[in-house]
């Protein structure tokens, strides 16, 4: 029996490479170069990403579907799948449905699973973004930590 969803590959970053910025795909995106930046695929097309043993990647990153063997730094929104292969190490916030890693994988962060959510409200999980939603929660928890009067009671002085 066929995969209902089809990922055609339609880029690559070859080993050498060195991308800064935002990467917008559709289908199957592979990594073995260095990105910085942002990769997104958030129309409702199936898509993929797998960033092979040689990648470095820095960025946020959101795709039906992320295998990762390399190094990622980042927030990742694996909507459906998410895989860490050894050597592969994560860190960072992730949202997805379904996580694995394998013996030999490091994961360091916080994953979120969606598993209960939609069809509907994964897509839309996925078209909103991610840095936005959580860079903005994350300041304003800052703001109100560092606007809140100090509690005398709790310095102590030698």
């Amino acid at each position: 029996m066929k995969d209902k969803k089809s990922y055609d590959i339609s880029g690559l970053l070859g080993s050498g490479s060195h991308f800064e910025g935002q990467i917008n795909f559709d289908g199957t995106l592979r990594i073995d170069g260095s990105v910085y930046g942002q990769i997104m695929c958030k129309n409702s097309s199936p898509s993929m990403i797998i960033i092979t043993e040689m990648a470095r990647v820095e960025a946020d990153i959101i795709a039906d579907v992320v295998v990762i063997s390399g190094t990622v730094s980042g927030n990742i929104k694996a909507v459906e799948k998410l895989e860490i292969h050894a050597p592969g190490r994560l860190e960072g916030l992730v949202y997805t449905s379904d996580f694995s890693i394998e013996d030999g994988a490091l994961f360091q962060g916080e994953c979120i699973m969606i598993r209960h959510l939609s069809a509907e409200d994964k897509q839309y999980l996925k078209m909103e973004g991610f840095y936005n939603i959580h860079h903005h929660q994350l300041i304003n928890e800052n703001r109100k930590t560092l606007q809140s009067p100090i509690d005398d009671s709790t310095i102590i002085e030698l």
